[in-house]
């Protein structure tokens, strides 16, 4: 039961979010040099400065997988699934506009204007 580096992380954050994978997927492990990578971030990478992450030999191909498995980072329509989508202020942009300089020369703060998802192929917002 050898324990080996899966992978070396250049912030503790990032060091994190990959423990968390892998201790949700039943994988144990821990994180070593935590300390002096946080203390010493511009020494990353020299003599192996960086934040390891430490996994049992036997669990390293399913560790792998895990961690070079695609993110689902991409936005579709909830209405046509299409992948067309832009962030911005919506249909109502002369609205929020107005709102935000009837505020600026009333120096009154003009609460939460809201950016929503918008489908360029079938027009919802979301």
């Amino acid at each position: 039961m050898n324990t080996i580096i899966l992978t070396t992380c250049s912030n503790s954050t990032e060091a994190y979010l990959i423990k968390g994978t892998l201790e949700n997927n039943g994988i144990d492990c821990f994180l070593t040099n935590e300390n002096f990578s946080n203390l010493m971030p511009h020494y990353f990478n020299i003599m192996g400065a960086g934040i390891q992450v430490m996994i049992d030999e036997s669990d390293l191909e399913k560790a792998q997988k895990l961690i070079s498995s695609p993110k689902a980072d991409e936005i579709v329509c909830p209405n046509c699934n299409s992948s067309n989508v832009t962030f911005g202020f919506g249909y109502n942009k002369v609205k929020k506009w107005f709102i935000v300089f009837l505020s600026l020369f009333s120096w009154v703060p003009f609460g939460n204007i809201r950016k929503n998802f918008r489908c360029e192929d079938c027009k919802t917002e979301f």
